[in-house]
């Protein structure tokens, strides 16, 4: 899902569970609940029943569930087959798999949004 060099999953958002407000992590964070506000993170799943409605900044994201807002992610954005992403993206790289709904506008950029990251 994530790079190799990427470490495990820390923040788990268990399926009964439900956040609103801001959540901010340099680590990775998997969302199976519900999360209604802004998230920044290095990287994000969001699970088959994670629903997230806000604004997402982040260095890539898998959506399995549903998210609704913008995505900005510095290197890629994947759709799984049982996503659906509403909103805008912007980012360097996207995937959507068969099955998988985008339905906004997309903004594709030929390097890094955050030219100071490494």
């Amino acid at each position: 899902m994530f790079l190799k060099k990427q470490q495990k999953m820390e923040t788990v958002i268990g399926t009964e569970t439900f956040i609103k407000g801001e959540i901010t992590s340099n680590s990775s964070i998997k969302i199976d609940g519900t999360v209604e506000g802004i998230i920044k993170a290095d990287w994000i799943s969001v699970g088959d029943s994670g629903k997230i409605t806000g604004n997402i900044t982040c260095r890539g994201i898998v959506v399995g569930g549903n998210v609704n807002g913008t995505i900005n992610a510095s290197e890629i954005i994947t759709i799984t087959h049982k996503g659906s992403v509403t909103g805008e993206i912007f980012t360097v790289k996207i995937s959507i798999e068969e099955g998988g709904k985008f339905e906004g506008k997309s903004c594709i950029q030929l390097s890094s949004l955050f030219p100071d990251e490494k």
